[in-house]
């Protein structure tokens, strides 16, 4: 018997703590990566925390230049950008510093033309801090302005997770990397029903981190009320433990089912009609909710938990028209037709979407 050859990428350092952007020239140093650095950020927030990542890197003698993601949503745009950026002044690392979408740019940018790249994230909002993937939007921006089907990206050479910048983000951004976290329940029955119905292949190792990071989570629940440090601590390993997943898989899979397509299908509605959308995160929170049911799992375990630590539960909490949950639900199965999950091919009728939501209390 043959098997097929399986190539994973890690993170080769992980400095996670209490100024831990102190150590970030000793990651550098570490991973022999040499040459001028590229450091990425917002404009407002993390352009702040970026100043303070030049001169630290200034003052350890590495040359460092700067760029500004303005965008948001970011785009296809941002990312062309960056990547002449890289290519006219000679970079040979990216740093990217901030949330998803600073992270997303500078994580496809640097893959791009095949150099490392390091995540600093300054938020916990969801688990691309250290994985090889971008937003579901962004990737559609690329196929559609590229012409060809998007490519995964890579997986951050060194994650510094600053649990004192982290702890400084919203309370919100923590609720939405639990959100984010706790879906993967779904996720990964989601991927052994696609075994089991279609054969698909299926990663023993990656679905128990996933599930891993899910468990972390709902058994620190009373450590993430608390807030702080310790509650940044713990959301934040498990995100790093579901990246850590898709790359072991070699795509999202174990990180992301029908509970996502339901959240994707939200963002292209928002586009649609111009509704503001909810975090990433707190939109796949309460697509588990849903999608749990179906799978008849403990849906109201999932529903506690995200109330314990204070996550939107249903749309009037999301912010968003229970008109447009339920639309979401009847179109979300061609979000990927060729992912199999338990709303199956032919999705969900109105009735049928109507009556889910009704059950669990979205709307």
């Amino acid at each position: 018997m043959s098997f097929k050859t399986e190539i994973m990428e890690f993170p080769r350092c992980v400095i996670m703590g209490a100024e831990a952007i102190q150590k970030l020239p000793y990651a550098v140093k570490k991973l022999h990566l040499g040459g001028k650095i590229q450091l990425v950020s917002g404009a407002t927030f993390t352009k702040n925390i970026a100043e303070k990542v030049y001169s630290l890197l200034s003052d350890n003698g590495f040359k460092v230049s700067t760029f500004v993601v303005e965008s948001n949503p970011v785009t296809y745009m941002d990312v062309k950008n960056l990547a002449k950026r890289l290519k006219a002044d000679g970079s040979s690392v990216v740093l990217g510093v901030g949330g998803g979408r600073i992270i997303d740019v500078a994580k496809l940018a640097s893959a791009w033309l095949d150099k490392p790249f390091i995540s600093l994230p300054t938020s916990a909002s969801h688990d691309g801090i250290a994985s090889p993937v971008v937003s579901f939007l962004l990737r559609m921006d690329i196929t559609e302005n590229m012409g060809v089907e998007y490519t995964e990206a890579r997986a951050p050479v060194a994650i510094i997770a600053d649990t004192s910048i982290i702890s400084s983000a919203s309370r919100r951004s923590l609720a939405a990397g639990c959100g984010d976290l706790i879906s993967k329940i779904v996720a990964v029955n989601d991927w052994l029903l696609a075994q089991k119905i279609k054969g698909e292949e299926y990663s023993e190792y990656a679905a128990a981190m996933a599930l891993m990071a899910a468990n972390i989570v709902k058994n620190g629940v009373n450590i993430i009320r608390a807030g702080g440090e310790k509650a940044v601590r713990t959301v934040v390993k498990a995100l790093i433990g579901s990246g850590v997943s898709m790359s072991i898989a070699g795509s999202s899979r174990p990180a992301s089912g029908a509970e996502h397509l339901f959240s994707h299908s939200l963002d292209l509605l928002s586009l649609k009609y111009g509704f503001e959308r909810a975090e990433h995160g707190m939109q796949c929170g309460v697509g588990a909710i849903m999608m749990a049911y179906l799978h008849k799992l403990n849906w109201e375990d999932i529903r506690n938990f995200l109330m314990k630590i204070g996550a939107p539960v249903n749309a009037k909490q999301l912010g968003i028209d229970p008109e447009y949950i339920v639309e979401a639900l009847t179109k979300a199965h061609r979000i990927r037709p060729e992912r199999l999950t338990i709303i199956g091919v032919k999705g969900l009728t109105r009735a049928e979407a109507e009556r889910l939501a009704s059950e669990t209390e979205v709307i």
